[in-house]
């Protein structure tokens, strides 16, 4: 007999496994509520109310080694930025980021990922990025 990991009791009807906090746990039908079914669970392929979720693909940016970040990058968002009159708070509301990875990209101490740098691009009509010369 199988007995259940969050209350002890021993389980006579239906083993069920549920998340409870990133945990896998073999658990009664009554401890069930405390978790999320597990996905190898049959009941956990029961159909919702709102029908079916579809899984997206998020659009990934790839980049070759063809394309690099320019040197003075801070510099160029910083100064677009200021033209504009935007703080960093708000230009963080608008792009959807943390305020102070803003201050973080314009200090140079931290570099911005791709998607980061399209929405700066895309936003400020720059370019943060630049073709590297192959003959080298």
């Amino acid at each position: 007999m199988v007995s259940c990991e969050i209350c002890g009791n021993r389980i006579t009807d239906l083993v069920e496994k549920v998340l409870v906090e990133g945990n896998l746990l073999t658990v009664c039908k009554t401890c069930s509520k405390r978790g999320k079914p597990s996905i190898h669970q049959p009941s956990a392929q029961k159909k919702s109310f709102y029908g079916p979720k579809k899984m997206l693909k998020p659009d990934k940016i790839t980049f070759d080694d063809s394309i690099i970040l320019v040197n003075n990058y801070s510099e160029l968002i910083r100064e677009s930025r200021m033209t504009r009159g935007l703080s960093h708070e708000q230009l963080g509301l608008v792009l959807k980021e943390r305020a102070s990875l803003i201050r973080k990209i314009e200090s140079g101490s931290l570099k911005p990922d791709e998607v980061l740098t399209k929405k700066l691009e895309r936003f400020f009509r720059i370019k943060l990025y630049t073709e590297v010369d192959s003959s080298e």
